[in-house]
């Protein structure tokens, strides 16, 4: 089972970079059109995080099935 998990580490920390960066556009992106850039940057990595966190979970979930029925199927 550890190595099945060991497989997916480098995809959630691919999720999580690329969801806080994401957040970080689109408050960027907010701060532009406000005119206050600092606290939408603030804000959209926030945001970022607050996604990466349920995808994070939502991966989590589907390791966790694959996992399972891969060490169930060798016994």
């Amino acid at each position: 089972m550890n190595e099945c998990v060991g497989r997916f580490f480098l995809p959630i920390f691919l999720f999580y970079f690329g969801f806080i960066f994401l957040g970080s556009l689109v408050g960027l992106t907010i701060g532009l059109l406000t005119g206050n850039i600092l606290i939408a940057l603030i804000l959209g990595f926030f945001i970022g995080i607050a996604i990466a966190i349920i995808v994070h979970a939502i991966v989590l979930i589907i390791i966790n099935r694959v996992c399972f029925r891969n060490t169930n199927s060798s016994c």
